[in-house]
């Protein structure tokens, strides 16, 4: 189960147009090696020392604050989220919440357990187990934050299990193919080459001008709600194995797109069981929005760790727009 950060929203910030990967320690030395070649680009090579560089100062990224953007190179929006996060640190630590070394391996093992290429996919995203255990022990502190001198017994997430089965229910959906032509000749074709025993998706190769055609027009399957109501009235009307009728915004029989979907199959609407990892999802949930009410002041709780915190950023361009974000930002949020 993947947690979502909720770090911007606790400090009042929502960071645009770049994602960073702060981490707790000096990145590994084949990373930052400014000699090392990251790409050619007809036949010149690009070397570490111009991609860092220009990756530390790209212009047109920045991050909202209220209501306002404003622009500020990945550099500096990097070293703001590395004091983020301490700053999360330091309010977990002030309330005996700062995440153990065995909680870190825990969470580890659980999303393990729900996903067992978890570890392999972070790698081959250019992560390493340092990295992955500094970004969980960030997500463990501020779930600890939030949540502090809160339980939910099990009695609790069994109750909401009972009490709220439409949230716990995959939809009913439907697997489907599409081929889509683009006038109403072409949908005459179509129709004699299936009438004449051609395959459905042999003819989506074929004919299709929906970029599903390579796959035989394989669309998926579709809970039956995300589609449009004039799809649904088609599909409800065909039974599995055949196909719906040539849905059309066009006039008149002119030039438009002309759809013709093939039902393979009906997945019924199901509840989900209550297994261990359904368990955990509830319980967090229920944790969380019973913290919101006990601990109203998080956000307030960090603004005066970032007042109180000690900041020496060595680079003075970026000491300078910290300064000028933090005045702007304690002003937006009213504290002198």
């Amino acid at each position: 189960m993947k947690i979502q950060t909720v770090l911007p929203i606790l400090l009042g910030l929502q960071l645009c147009a770049l994602t960073t990967r702060a981490i707790a320690q000096e990145q590994p030395k084949e990373m930052v090696d400014p000699s090392r070649i990251v790409l050619v680009v007809n036949g010149e090579e690009i070397k570490g020392s111009e991609y860092y560089r220009r990756m530390e100062y790209l212009q047109g990224v920045g991050f909202r604050t209220g209501n306002s953007f404003s622009e500020y190179p990945p550099g500096f929006i990097t070293i703001q989220q590395i004091i983020n996060e301490r700053l999360i640190f330091a309010l977990a630590k002030d309330k005996g919440a700062y995440p153990s070394d065995a909680e870190v391996d825990g969470e580890i093992k659980i999303r393990l357990a729900e996903n067992p290429k978890m570890l392999e996919n972070w790698i081959a995203g250019g992560g390493n187990m340092d990295e992955l255990k500094y970004q969980l022990r960030v997500q463990i502190a501020q779930f600890k934050i939030s949540t502090f001198g809160i339980t939910v017994t099990d009695t609790e997430v069994e109750d909401h299990y009972k009490s709220h089965p439409d949230l716990f229910t995959a939809p009913k959906s439907l697997k489907l193919r599409l081929i889509a032509v683009a006038t109403a000749d072409e949908t005459k074709i179509v129709d004699n080459d299936l009438a004449g025993g051609k395959d459905f998706a042999s003819e989506a190769k074929e004919k299709s001008v929906d970029i599903s055609k390579s796959i035989g027009g394989e669309f998926g399957t579709i809970p039956e709600f995300k589609l449009e109501a004039t799809a649904r009235e088609a599909l409800a009307a065909t039974k599995i194995g055949q196909t719906t009728k040539w849905l059309t915004t066009a006039k008149d029989g002119g030039s438009g797109t002309y759809l013709k979907f093939l039902l393979e199959d009906i997945i019924p609407a199901k509840l989900h069981e209550l297994d261990p990892t359904l368990r955990r999802v509830i319980r967090r949930q229920l944790m969380l929005d019973k913290g919101h009410v006990k601990n109203p002041d998080v956000a307030k709780e960090l603004d005066q760790q970032r007042v109180k915190a000690k900041i020496d950023i060595k680079q003075a361009e970026f000491a300078d727009a910290y300064q000028k974000f933090l005045g702007a930002y304690l002003k937006q949020k009213g504290i002198n």
